[in-house]
């Protein structure tokens, strides 16, 4: 229909052209306007480019020679895939020379890393020795405590004194101790009334008052329990000393006594008397010295020695304080120096990884069958004039030097201008013609649409926005290669049944529409309104009739003015003959959306 449209203006065109008419509408080329179906399309040029490509990239941080490269439009196989074959070698000299060099680094980084795990793991064993030989002294010091006063009244003392009581209580009390030792501070905790960081005040309240304090242990002493301790043993003996003194000083005396009454009746003499006499004196110092000894011990000895022992009990918790808290430090030493060998070994270790990866990279092998292609089919010409793929040429991170497109999967990249954007929807139908295949028309749609316009598009040109666009064609073509130039035909709509007119019969005035028709040999102006409009026609929605003559070239300005008055608004009636229209701003041939 389209074409068909066209050969019938180029033949109304071609008979104006020879005609010699002598009337207005003679001189003027017309067109029949029309009735029927009419498709809305948008057309635009583009090239063919595969959907999906693999792109090979030089993987070297440093730029780098190409040493060997294949011929572009080569034809890999599955066969060059299975063999390997090689696609490009780049020089590789400086990375052997950096993979040398780092090689010493790195085995001095693996020997401190494996002298750092050393000493971690000797430092906790020491850790380990010297808080069990703390904990062993600590129990030591108790069970002393208990031997000298015997297991209850230790445990009642040392409650007293706020102390682990017993071993299962000591075992507890060296629990919390590590555990408050091995709780990890962290700066990010929240704060009470005080001031003081919450967590720290529970991780340093102490499990039992280790400070020294001064205690009376006088009651204990009079204490009796089944299993009594050296001090109860060495008060009894005391006891039983002067309770003998006392029974042998009453025997003293009453000899003492008889001697007497005997020596008056003579029955013994004077010296045997005394005798009897120094004995008794001997046995009173006795008792005088077994009362003392047993009074010194209960007021002196005995607190001395207590003191003594709960003194060496406390210093062992103390002693177990701080062996944990210097254990806990010279480990915190250890494990940061392991960490900073762990890390430093890390490193070299990943960029000895990356040097021997970067190694490799410099001979690509075939990974996928396809064609050959240099450089990046996506960029510009320019970008790839200016860095050109070829054996010699220096390569930099991450350049594409070659393309492998997939020919299975084709389609065309075209850009649309800014105003035909709003007709443009994804999933539209669109029929593709190939230069290289004339005559053959494909079927594809709109797969892609940008949102923003193609910055590179407007460098030069500011006022240009064309908005890039990606049609899948549909099928598989062999015959079809990236880059051919194609034109698409997007499809829009179809209007079944409307009038239309060539668009450049329509002129635009302040935003309305005229349309110029042949009536009686002379051009009538008449108002128009207009609908959806392809490259070619355009729809006329009210002002026209089917089979009137429109006139293909607007007339000149004389005699626009000539036949103002007879300028008919649609759908009402010609106004007067003396009325003279706006002048026209704009004589182009409009195509404007309704």
């Amino acid at each position: 229909m389209v074409i068909a449209g066209g050969v019938c203006v180029l033949a109304l065109a071609g008979w104006w052209m020879l005609s010699g008419g002598k009337s207005e509408s003679a001189q003027t080329p017309t067109f029949i306007v029309q009735r029927g179906p009419l498709e809305i399309n948008v057309l635009q040029g583009g090239e063919i480019r595969a959907l999906h490509n693999t792109e090979v990239k030089s993987e070297i941080e440093v730029p780098t020679k190409i040493l060997n490269l294949i011929p572009e439009g080569y034809l890999i196989t599955e066969e060059d895939v299975k063999d390997g074959k090689v696609l490009i070698e780049l020089d590789s000299t400086d990375l052997k020379t950096k993979i040398q060099s780092h090689e010493i680094e790195f085995q001095t980084t693996v020997s401190n890393y494996i002298d750092a795990d050393e000493n971690r793991e000797i430092q906790k064993s020491e850790n380990q020795s010297l808080v069990r030989d703390t904990k062993q002294t600590a129990i030591f010091a108790l069970m002393d405590f208990e031997k000298y006063l015997g297991r209850e009244v230790t445990a009642a003392v040392l409650a007293a004194a706020g102390l682990p009581k017993d071993v299962e209580n000591f075992e507890k009390y060296a629990d919390v101790l590590e555990t408050q030792a091995n709780t990890p501070v962290s700066p990010d905790v929240t704060k009470n009334n005080k001031g003081v960081a919450a967590k720290d005040a529970v991780a340093k309240k102490p499990a039992a008052r280790t400070e020294s304090e001064m205690i009376d242990f006088a009651p204990f002493l009079e204490q009796k329990s089944l299993n009594d301790g050296e001090a109860q043993q060495k008060l009894r003996q005391l006891e039983d000393e002067l309770l003998l003194h006392r029974s042998e000083l009453a025997v003293a005396k009453q000899k003492v006594e008889s001697s007497k009454r005997l020596a008056e009746k003579q029955f013994i003499t004077s010296a045997q008397l005394e005798n009897d006499q120094v004995t008794f004196e001997k046995v009173s110092l006795s008792v005088k010295t077994a009362e003392t000894a047993l009074a010194l011990f209960k007021k002196y000895e005995f607190n001395k020695q207590c003191s003594t022992l709960i003194a060496g009990y406390r210093e062992a918790l103390n002693k177990l304080q701080r062996t944990i808290r210097s254990n806990r430090s010279r480990m915190a030493q250890a494990e940061t120096r392991f960490s900073t060998a762990k890390r430093r070994y890390e490193m070299e270790l990943t960029q000895r990884e990356d040097l021997e990866r970067q190694l490799k990279a410099c001979v690509i092998k075939a990974a996928q069958p396809g064609l050959v292609a240099y450089g990046d089919l996506n960029a510009g010409s320019n970008y790839n004039y200016n860095y050109p793929i070829e054996e010699g040429a220096t390569v930099r991170l991450r350049q594409t030097m070659l393309t492998i497109p997939d020919m299975s999967q084709m389609g065309v990249k075209v850009n649309v201008h800014e105003s035909q954007i709003k007709k443009v929807r994804i999933g539209q139908p669109v029929k593709v013609r190939v230069d290289a295949e004339p005559g053959k028309e494909l079927d594809g749609r709109v797969a892609e649409l940008a949102i923003l316009p193609d910055s590179s598009s407007s460098r030069y040109t500011p006022n240009l926005k064309v908005y890039p666009c990606t049609i899948h064609i549909s099928g598989y073509h062999p015959w079809m290669k990236p880059g051919m130039n194609a034109k698409v035909e997007i499809i829009v709509d179809q209007l079944a049944d409307v009038i239309y007119v060539p668009v450049q019969s329509v002129e635009v005035e302040q935003d309305h529409h005229f349309c110029y028709i042949s009536n009686g040999g002379a051009l009538e102006r008449r108002q128009i309104n207009t609908g959806l409009f392809n490259d070619e026609f355009i729809e006329v929605r009210s002002g026209l009739q089917g089979g009137e003559a429109v006139a293909l070239a607007l007339p000149k300005k004389s005699d626009v003015e000539m036949n103002a008055s007879k300028v008919t608004p649609p759908g009402g009636e010609p106004p007067a003959s003396k009325a003279k229209p706006g002048k026209s701003k704009s004589k182009d041939v409009a195509v404007a959306a309704p």
